[in-house]
């Protein structure tokens, strides 16, 4: 008997160890070899490139987040798909996800990431791009990046999850036969606008400053016609810098007195305040890089594409005037549908999620809506809320979906993310204002000069009410945003746009159309 029960634990043990044996492939606790091995070069020459482009797909990688970069950083963000800005330090905490070779000479193989970084050492300026190409897969033409949505630009973050074989936040890859001379041209155009953000606000500040001075009404249309010409100079691609000066100049100028000549009445100019705003709904979700790659665009070494700093300002010039005309128009009714709009256009992954826009939207919208329809102090609480409701809504439906967005490390970590992000202000905000402390106090002194002459010269409460929103609204943003400079530099030409705002008619209530109902005479036989 025992040794009948010692043959059944053999069987018994042996069955054990076959089934383990035979256990499945998922039930591994170590994982395989990755897709995509992973090379370093320390220089990509044009003829390494070139044979590179021939067998895979390429693109010119973004290195890091920030004003500053190094090999060191650029390695870190790289092993673990993270970006940390360079005013934090610039490296990221965390395990590594995945292993890079440093190789020499041109790569030969199959199921291959190459790419070269910064140099090492001291941090230099973050404004070159490296090359990077996917060889293998089925990768050909150019790189397309989620993060960028801008074809042929890559970031940092997008190495990982490709060389890992993630079936989200990958690299993928569009048909390109000339793949190097579109890329070069990205690179020029990228490079020409990047240094021309400061240059192209106060092109469109002085324009707006020049036309208020004259007391001119093409004041109300300089901003969308500015607006209408940077979008021009992204659908030409323009990278010379003298053509996008001398464009945006004219374009600014020559545009506003047509825009004016067209849009005489307040319904024309309804129509064009949505309309502008309408364009960049439109390109931002058909074609991001026609927004993104242009002189009032954001820059590419932060957020890639939607609505930075400089353009979120010079947006609410449409914003503010268009809600003002359609509360005025059409009521409550109007007044909602147009702050429903703003707050779709700065909150909304699809466009871009500025957080710190929707924010600068709502302080403002809240201010205007309790002066236009004349509200208690309650009432402006009551919009506040509101807004604060709606962006809310958005940004939660929003991270409802995988993918890159904005907003998901500041509301989707809970109270916790949030307090990171106001933490973040310092070192991301008010240290670089504090350090540039020249220009920021000179375009602070020079705002709040202008908003006081044009407030003394406001003889209409509708001009009174759209500044005392922008005096909300500016704050605020310098509170929110990174961008003191960008931000003081749009609200002067804001404050100037709205100087010489005046509508020329009165908001019709019901207690009016009732009172001329009762006063109507009858229609004569012969007037028909």
């Amino acid at each position: 008997m025992s040794r009948l029960l010692r043959a059944c634990l053999l069987c018994l043990v042996l069955s054990v160890a076959g089934a383990l044996a035979a256990a499945p492939a998922g039930a591994k606790t170590v994982p395989g070899s990755p897709p995509f091995r992973v090379l370093l070069l320390d220089h990509i020459s044009d003829g390494v490139f070139r044979r590179l482009a021939s067998r895979g797909a390429v693109g010119l990688l973004v290195p890091g987040v920030g004003p500053t970069t190094n090999r060191r950083q650029a390695l870190a963000e790289l092993l673990r798909a993270a970006e940390v800005n360079s005013r934090m330090g610039g490296i990221p905490t965390g395990p590594r996800l995945l292993a890079a070779s440093r190789v020499t000479g041109t790569p030969t193989g199959s199921d291959v990431i190459v790419l070269d970084l910064p140099p090492s050492g001291a941090p230099v300026a973050n404004n070159r791009m490296y090359r990077i190409a996917v060889i293998g897969r089925g990768f050909h033409g150019l790189l397309v990046s989620n993060t960028t949505r801008i074809a042929g630009l890559v970031s940092i973050v997008d190495v990982a999850p490709t060389a890992l074989g993630h079936q989200r936040g990958t690299l993928t890859s569009v048909p390109s036969t000339t793949p190097i001379a579109e890329l070069a041209s990205l690179d020029h155009q990228i490079h020409g606008n990047n240094r021309l953000k400061f240059a192209a606000l106060f092109i469109v500040a002085g324009a707006l400053l020049l036309l208020s001075f004259l007391g001119l009404r093409a004041t109300a249309t300089a901003v969308p016609a500015a607006l209408l010409a940077n979008i021009g100079l992204g659908v030409a691609q323009v990278s010379n810098e003298v053509a996008i000066c001398a464009v945006l100049t004219i374009g600014t100028l020559l545009g506003a007195f047509w825009l004016a000549r067209v849009c005489r009445g307040d319904g024309a100019l309804l129509a064009l305040y949505v309309g502008v705003v309408l364009v960049h709904v439109l390109l931002l979700v058909a074609r991001p890089e026609w927004v993104a790659i242009t002189p009032l665009g954001p820059t590419q070494n932060t957020r890639f594409w939607g609505i930075g700093n400089q353009m979120e300002t010079l947006l609410l010039v449409p914003l503010f005037a268009g809600t003002l005309l359609a509360a005025r128009r059409f009521g409550v009714i109007g007044f909602a549908v147009l702050a429903l709009l703003g707050f779709f256009v700065m909150a909304d992954n699809r466009l871009g999620a500025d957080g710190g826009g929707a924010i600068v939207l709502g302080v403002g919208l809240a201010l205007l809506g309790w002066r236009v329809l004349r509200l208690r102090v309650t009432g402006f609480v009551t919009l506040l809320l509101l807004a604060a409701t709606i962006v809310l809504g958005i940004v939660s439906e929003n991270l409802r979906h995988p993918g890159p967005n904005h907003l998901r490390s500041a509301f989707g970590h809970g109270l916790q993310g949030l307090l990171a992000v106001a933490e973040n202000r310092v070192p991301l905000a008010y240290e670089p204002a504090l350090a540039q402390w020249p220009m920021t106090l000179s375009l602070a002194v020079v705002f709040v000069a202008v908003f006081v002459l044009a407030l003394r010269s406001a003889r209409r409460r509708p001009t009174r009410d759209l500044l005392f929103a922008l005096a909300a609204a500016v704050p605020t943003s310098l509170l929110v945003n990174d961008s003191a400079a960008y931000v003081l530099a749009g609200g002067v030409a804001a404050v100037a746009a709205f100087a010489r705002f005046t509508p020329s008619y009165e908001p019709v209530g019901v207690t009016q159309l009732a009172h001329a109902a009762l006063e109507a005479q009858p229609v004569r036989s012969r007037d028909y």
